[in-house]
């Protein structure tokens, strides 16, 4: 059972990274496909009571690839989307949002006593 937790914690440390790249997305999705479909195999053999067939395996495999390589496609492809979107749009500025001018001096208060 502590396996489970270990592999679960692991992969969901793996699916927050980010990737700059279709390539590297498209790794991580694989990645993560091919371990999911076999961890859920596996941990329905075990609440089953019996221990999963190779075929079995590599049918959980192949769908999780499918499955994690469509998924990172496509996110990939929104993240870009909206990117160029922003990009396009410039930076968008409100009234107070700039810095103070440093060429403006204030005038200085005068303290009471004459000094």
């Amino acid at each position: 059972m502590r396996y489970a937790h270990k592999f679960i914690f692991s992969t969901c440390l793996l699916s927050l990274t980010a990737c700059s790249t279709l390539n590297e997305s498209m790794q991580l999705g694989a990645g993560v496909g091919v371990l999911t479909g076999i961890a859920a195999v596996s941990a329905a053999g075990d609440m089953a009571g019996k221990n999963p067939t190779d075929d079995q395996k590599l049918t959980a495999a192949s769908t999780g690839l499918a499955i994690g390589l469509l998924t990172s496609y496509l996110l990939h492809k929104n993240i870009e989307e909206k990117r160029d979107e922003l990009l396009q749009m410039g930076p968008e500025l409100h009234f107070g949002d700039l810095p103070p001018s440093p060429f403006i001096m204030t005038p200085a208060k005068k303290k009471k006593g004459g000094r």
